[in-house]
């Protein structure tokens, strides 16, 4: 994927842009994604780029506002710098961040794979929110729900 990034009136036509061209937010959710999906590739960190940004929509704030301790669970007991340590040298890690600046710059490029999803969690798992409630999607070991505000 091309990209053209203009600095100071310079044109720069190169290749993907490299991780230091990523805003702190992309970079936070990428690591998210890479926490809570990484093991189901690129679906299943897509699907959670859909919730994330979902919810980032209905409340109308950032993305990085969205996630968050109790929000996610790889985030219970991290900061959000702390993430970014853990899984910015990991493999995938520029696979998960092309998906947060496709959440952030294109999300109309998302595939709605979840069907409208707000919420997901491991399908053997039934939290409080998710009782009497029928996934709209299963993506790997993830079920996908769409809650009522």
């Amino acid at each position: 994927m091309k990209h053209i990034l203009i600095l100071t009136g310079l044109i720069w036509a190169g290749f993907t842009l490299p991780a230091s061209a990523a805003t702190y937010g992309q970079k936070v959710v990428a690591a998210v994604l890479l926490a809570e999906a990484r093991g189901e590739g690129e679906t299943g960190m897509v699907a959670v780029a859909e919730v994330i940004r979902r919810r980032a929509d209905q409340k109308g704030i950032s993305p990085l506002l969205v996630v968050k301790p109790g929000a996610f669970s790889s985030l219970n007991g991290k900061t959000h710098d702390q993430i970014v340590r853990q899984f910015e040298n990991h493999p995938m890690f520029p696979q998960a961040l092309r998906i947060a600046r496709t959440l952030y710059n294109e999300p109309e490029k998302l595939r709605n794979i979840t069907k409208g999803a707000t919420h997901f969690t491991h399908k053997a798992e039934t939290p409080y929110w998710a009782v009497n409630q029928t996934p709209v999607a299963v993506i790997g070991n993830h079920a996908f729900y769409r809650l009522a505000n």
